[in-house]
């Protein structure tokens, strides 16, 4: 199946670079096998190095190779996103792999994620993580990078909900990470005491946005109490409401009065200010909470 899809590969990116209609072919979308693929193999069957050379002569094809201490980053793109492609590799191995052609009848999207490596990239990006804390390879993509984003990996110490990056404003990468978490407040609450404030004050504006939405909830179940489900959903939705003990967690938060990077006030402008947990958690700061989140779900980051 992989040399299948490696010749396809070949032949779609010679075809490319002459801005014909192409057709990327099957890609796995996720890495169920028991060895990773390796970097070399995908870059040698989609000839990374013709293709370099074919972008720097011909215009509009651009390539990239970028990087870290831990990955090593492969980029194409065809001007206007015709067409593009990124690797990321990690130890050799292709950790992810995202690629789009949309100047076809029907426009193509594949992507490639191996789990398994990257719980080996986030563990060696964050060495001392506690085994307790760690995730296992059962969880889906979507939370096992969230998790370890929110944790920071790939990620910056900053707080904040809608930040200006080069002048375009969107929510910062933590916060992208932890609204994927809501609904698994299992996993934020064994995050409560990670040793970053950051990462707790996200973790705490989360639960708090999760208490309120399950309040909100029961009113609604409320109105349909002669119902059974009704009944029952109000039941459970009442056992998940924080618990005096989980408020007092919070407030310690708040009352350790720590440093806290954000972006002017938690909004607007990229420019890094300091401020403090006092003042995020305050009770000002904590009835304005649902609000900022109900914003993201109007610009489409909740559903």
């Amino acid at each position: 199946m992989k040399k299948i899809s490696f010749i396809i590969l070949t032949l779609v990116f010679n075809t490319m670079l002459n801005a014909q209609n192409v057709d990327f072919g099957n890609f796995p979308s996720e890495n169920n096998d028991k060895k990773p693929m390796l970097t070399s193999n995908l870059l040698k069957s989609l000839n990374w190095e013709k293709l370099k050379e074919s972008s720097n002569s011909n215009e509009g094809h651009y390539t990239y190779e970028r990087k870290d201490s831990l990955l090593f980053e492969y980029k194409y793109v065809q001007q206007g996103l015709v067409a593009d492609f990124k690797i990321i590799s990690f130890n050799d191995k292709v950790l992810e792999y995202q690629s789009q052609i949309s100047n076809t009848s029907k426009e193509t999207n594949t992507n490639y994620f191996d789990k398994k490596l990257w719980l080996e990239y986030a563990h060696s990006y964050l060495p001392n993580l506690a085994d307790s804390l760690k995730l296992s390879v059962n969880e889906s993509k979507r939370i096992l990078k969230a998790y370890y984003e929110l944790l920071g990996v790939g990620t910056y110490d900053e707080y904040g909900w809608i930040c200006e990056y080069s002048t375009v404003g969107r929510a910062t990468d933590r916060r992208i990470a932890v609204i994927e978490l809501l609904g698994r407040e299992e996993l934020l609450w064994q995050l409560i005491d990670y040793p970053n404030i950051h990462v707790q004050l996200y973790v705490a504006d989360a639960l708090i946005y999760s208490d309120f939405r399950n309040k909100k909830m029961i009113e609604e179940y409320k109105e349909n109490r002669k119902y059974k489900t009704a009944r029952e959903m109000i039941k459970y939705l009442k056992d998940e409401l924080l618990t005096k003990e989980e408020w007092k967690k919070i407030y310690e938060i708040r009352d350790s009065n720590q440093k806290v990077n954000t972006c002017k006030s938690g909004t607007g402008s990229y420019k890094i200010y300091e401020n403090n947990t006092s003042e995020l958690l305050s009770e000002q700061g904590i009835s304005e909470i649902p609000e900022r989140y109900e914003e993201l779900r109007k610009l489409g980051y909740l559903r």
